[in-house]
This record gives structure tokens, sequence and C-alpha cells, in this order.
């Protein structure tokens, strides 16, 4: 049975991202957002900081935090989240499969007022240059917000139907992080949604977000699954 209107299944295929909206409740996107802060600051796992972290004065740990990588693995509430049932059924709707695994997890934490920005890739750009790579790109993120995002605080932004083209161009920038080449970025749709919305994108959607310099927190998790038709290799 279906889980997506044709609509959403058809906007999905030709743009390559699905602005779904509120799926989880806004007491449970509070709770992940508590772990997540705890991950944070005890710094078990691993952590990008912000890019000027050191010149930060007087901002907690929890605060510099930019980005945190496979926090499911740290975090029971968290591993939980990726299992449930409801974004599993979207996921595979969206790859048109009944297999599919999970692949990796990251939070990509705005703190107020210097939250840094994510330069415009794909994520396949990533998975074609280093561990994991997979082949295809047969691979959906489901982007969850922790707290209200919107477009002041720093929204993912993503290029409608730039998946349709494969793994683009990409130049090496600053702190070793991808900035695709050759895209025009005017279309760019902003992914605004509530604690506890979702959205979703392919792997070779182009997306970014600006920085924040509100004094609203913006934090996500991205939950990736792949098919298990593709081939991961490391």
């Amino acid at each position: 049975m279906s889980v997506l209107t044709k609509v959403q299944r058809d906007g999905f295929r030709d743009n390559g991202f699905l602005i779904y909206g509120p799926l989880l409740a806004a007491a449970d996107a509070a709770a992940i957002g508590e772990r997540i802060d705890a991950l944070a600051d005890a710094g078990r796992v691993r952590i990008r900081l912000e890019p000027n972290a050191d010149d930060l004065e007087g901002v907690s740990r929890r605060d510099k935090a930019w980005q945190l990588m496979n926090v499911a693995k740290a975090d029971d509430v968290i591993a939980e989240v990726t299992r449930r049932p409801d974004i599993l059924a979207l996921v595979r709707e969206l790859l048109q499969t009944e297999q599919v695994s999970f692949l990796q997890d990251q939070v990509l934490m705005k703190p107020a007022f210097h939250g840094s920005e994510v330069s415009w890739h794909q994520d396949s750009a990533y998975w074609t240059h280093v561990p994991p790579q997979v082949d295809p790109p047969a691979i959906v993120t489901c982007w969850l917000a922790v707290d209200n995002v919107t477009e002041d605080n720093g929204c993912v932004k993503m290029v409608p139907g730039s998946h349709k083209f494969g793994v683009l161009p990409h130049a090496v920038g600053g702190h070793n992080l991808l900035h695709v080449e050759g895209v025009d970025l005017d279309s760019a749709v902003p992914v605004v949604l509530p604690p506890g919305g979702v959205s979703f994108h392919h792997s070779c959607t182009v997306h970014g977000s600006a920085p924040n310099r509100t004094p609203n927190r913006r934090r996500g998790v991205a939950l990736t699954y792949v098919r298990n038709d593709a081939v991961q290799t490391d």
C-alpha cells in the first residue's frame, strides 16, 4: 500500500527532493535534541567544530559543534529513530524497493548567531571520493528537523532537478568541504520545517544552507539509506 500520494512521488522523481512536513511529535524532537546536546558536550562521537571555533569566546563546547557523525552508534534513542517504520516506509517508496539498508547518520548544528554555512554540494560527490563509496548512487536521506527551521536560521535549500545529471564536478574548498561547480542556484527551494518535520532528498540533488545569524538554534539529523542492490566498497 502506498504511503505517498502521486503528487509526492512525481515531485520527488522530477525534483529530487520531497518536503514531507511534520512526522515526529515535537516532544520526540526535543528528546532527540537533548541527546544530541549531551553527545556534543561529552565528545563521545566524531565532532567537526565550527570553522571559527578558536575565535569564539564564552561559547560552550556544545555550541562550537558544527557536525556530529554516526550518532546512532552512540545513542539508543537516535538509533531507534533510524528504524522507525514510518520513515522506512517512506524511504522504501522513494527508492522503489523493499530492500533498503541504513548507511549512516550525521547531525548538522547551527548555533545561534554563529552557525556557519554548508556549501552547495551533492552527497554522492562525497561518497564517490571517500568511503563508503556507493554505485549506483541509489541513496536517499531523510532530514529530520530538531528545531524550528527557517530561512533566517539557515534551512537547507534544494536545487530542483539537479539529481538528473549524475555526480557533478566539485572543487575542494576550506575545511575539506566540496563545492559543486557549474550549477545555476537561482531556482533553489528553501526547506522550511517545524520541530519533528522531515524532508527527503536524492544523493545527487544539489543542496546547501546559509549561516545562522538569528538568536535561535538550528539542528537537524540526516539519516541516510541505500538500496540493497547498490554496491558499497571501502
